[in-house]
């Protein structure tokens, strides 16, 4: 019994793997891709299983599940998860155990690629003789960059991992013990260099592996593993590969960018098909107005973007507690709404005399009651401006609960109902690996390698400028050559340029900073403005040398139905450095491998 529990909980096959009550004869094929038996004898074949492979990358563990980029985002210091979406609230709150649905359904997505994977790679061999060279060469090495890309996640959510590159085809294959993370690294580096020696310098059609796609990984592992040469010269074999940062960083996360064959800027991004593989990412980061707010950034990381001197809030002294959405670094408003501001055809607001608001289309404006507004549920309140009773709609539309909500990788017309489509079943793509990270790389991983010149402060420059492009404002370019300096500025644009793109919890891990940002109280913004903490109390944040804010003096108090003056405390987080630096392995994998499979420490 326990054998069987395993093949179930690693996912090395399908959940859906059966036992045949007649003959007692175990299916170890994945009845979600060809069966090895009788499949991949032919190119077509060959094509359908590598689209099997493709299809692990869509994690899908329920309706309405957000992507697997942003759960992980909203698993650190960057957001706020109302309602444990996928369970990422158990990871910020220290509740992670070898049975909580995150790290569960993470290690069964992947390794069901993994399998898929190598189902493929140990099969295809069977129609060489039928499939066109090139396009045999290019399968094969697509497989690998998937199956690397895989194993890049596991290894990095979970350390030293069970590391398999044949497929599973009989019990004893299924239970096998942990390898060590470098030797994984190893091996998959290895295995991209081969992908990247075959594949098309870029992809042939959106969504598909590519050389840039292939280095770009290798750059990625590279900098999570501290090989920071290799990191420097494969973020820059990308870099000089002929692509191009899309020039509006704003429209770059909308539906039309991401889709167009002409934004050079797009290495590698998860697709998805209307009507058939969608997610709900819009609907869990959007406003009262279509959405749910969810999935929603927290004050920390608004007070995050410096100001457009290119300083951090508290060192700017031109920076305006009262109105502190002024003057900030182009890209918080591109990213995330903020109140006051237009969103989905209306002014968002959230206090508590905002009854009603202005909703805008084709220029013309109507009044319209505030489902983002911070009333008791059930008071019926005439708005000042229209004469217009209202009944409010209670504490479950207060807006965000932090007062504000992602516009990055949001379908605004599917919220405002523009598109037709529900934003629950939202077809939107979303990137998995963009240029602009690649800049960040090679300027980190020179940074830390001591060699700075003037290349590292021309990629850094490269994504600011980007980013300031299109507002009117000369950005504030990094002129400094000091290593200390450098590293606090390339860390804060790893924050902001790449926030809501699932790299954050890498990042603070390998930093090794999470233990400071990860425990406290997860901060949202006062509901009826700044006009105490700015205005009467002069209060400005606390940004140390690692980014952690904090805010000293400031009234901070759990959520009231009635918005009030004072930040609001969301949660009490907590992160235990002793165990939390790892996720648990899946406690059914321990079990069925009868101790074979070591649980992480301290879980």
């Amino acid at each position: 019994m326990k054998r069987i529990k395993l093949i179930i909980s690693t996912c090395c096959v399908i959940a859906a793997l059966s036992i045949s009550c007649a003959d007692n004869v175990l299916n170890l094929d994945d009845p979600g891709s060809p069966n090895s038996a009788t499949f991949f004898e032919t190119e077509a074949q060959l094509e359908v299983g590598l689209a099997g492979v493709y299809e692990s990358l869509i994690y899908t563990p329920g309706n309405f599940v957000p992507t697997f980029p942003q759960i992980l985002d909203h698993s650190t210091d960057l957001a706020f998860n109302r309602g444990n979406v996928a369970g990422a609230a158990e990871a910020t709150q220290g509740g992670l155990s070898s049975t909580s649905p995150l790290p569960n359904n993470f290690w069964n997505r992947f390794y069901t690629g993994i399998q898929r994977a190598n189902n493929l790679l140990g099969n295809m061999e069977k129609a060489k003789d039928v499939t066109n060279p090139a396009r045999y060469d290019e399968i094969r090495a697509e497989a690998l960059f998937l199956r690397a890309i895989f194993y890049s996640y596991l290894t990095e959510l979970f350390g030293d991992i069970p590391f398999r590159k044949e497929a599973a085809s009989t019990l004893n294959d299924l239970a096998i013990p942990k390898t060590s993370k470098a030797e994984i690294v190893t091996s998959i580096l290895a295995d991209l260099e081969e992908a990247a020696n075959i594949l098309p310098q870029t992809a042939s059609a959106r969504g598909r592996a590519s050389a840039n796609a292939a280095n770009g990984l290798i750059a990625r592992i590279a900098l999570h593993n501290g090989n920071y040469e290799l990191a420097a010269s494969k973020a820059q074999e990308v870099m000089d590969s002929g692509l191009a940062l899309y020039p509006d960083y704003e429209s770059l996360f909308t539906q039309p960018v991401i889709e167009d064959t002409n934004n050079q800027e797009n290495i590698l991004d998860i697709s998805f098909t209307e009507g058939t593989r969608t997610h709900g990412l819009s609907i869990a980061q959007g406003s009262r107005y279509g959405g749910w707010s969810q999935f929603v950034p927290v004050q920390q990381t608004l007070d995050s973007y410096e100001t457009i001197n290119g300083l951090p809030i508290d060192e700017d002294p031109s920076f305006d507690p009262v109105n502190p959405f002024d003057n900030r670094d182009p890209r918080m408003k591109a990213s995330i709404a903020v109140p006051g501001e237009l969103w989905t055809n209306r002014i968002f607001q959230q206090h508590s005399d905002s009854i009603a608001t202005w909703q805008i289309v084709n220029g013309v404006q109507t009044r319209v009651m505030n489902l983002n507004s911070a009333n008791p549920g059930g008071l019926k309140i005439t708005d000042p401006v229209s004469g217009v009773e209202y009944t409010t709609g209670g504490s479950n539309r207060f807006t965000s609960f932090t007062g504000y909500v992602w516009k990055k990788f949001s379908d605004e017309p599917a919220l405002t109902g523009d598109k037709g489509v529900w934003a629950g079943n939202a077809d939107h793509p979303v990137y998995i690996m963009r240029l602009a990270e690649m800049y960040l790389t090679y300027a980190e991983a020179k940074i830390e390698s001591g060699n700075i010149d003037a290349t590292v402060l021309d990629a850094i420059n490269a994504v600011r400028e980007r980013g300031y492009n299109g507002s009117g404002i000369t950005y504030p370019a990094v002129v400094t050559m000091d290593q200390a300096e450098l590293r606090r500025i390339v860390r804060r644009e790893r924050k902001v340029e790449l926030a809501n793109e699932g790299l954050r919890l890498f990042d603070i891990r390998r930093w090794g900073i999470a233990e400071k940002l990860m425990n406290g109280s997860a901060i949202g913004g006062p509901a009826n403005g700044f006009s105490k903490i700015g205005g009467d109390l002069g209060l400005v944040p606390n940004i140390d040398e690692d980014g952690h804010v904090t805010y000293p003096g400031a009234p901070i108090e759990p959520r009231k139905e009635k918005g009030d003056l004072n930040y609001r405390d969301l949660e009490t987080r907590v992160f235990n450095p002793a165990k939390d630096y790892l996720w648990p392995i899946p406690q059914a994998e321990i079990d069925a491998s009868e101790g074979l499979v070591e649980q992480n420490p301290n879980y």
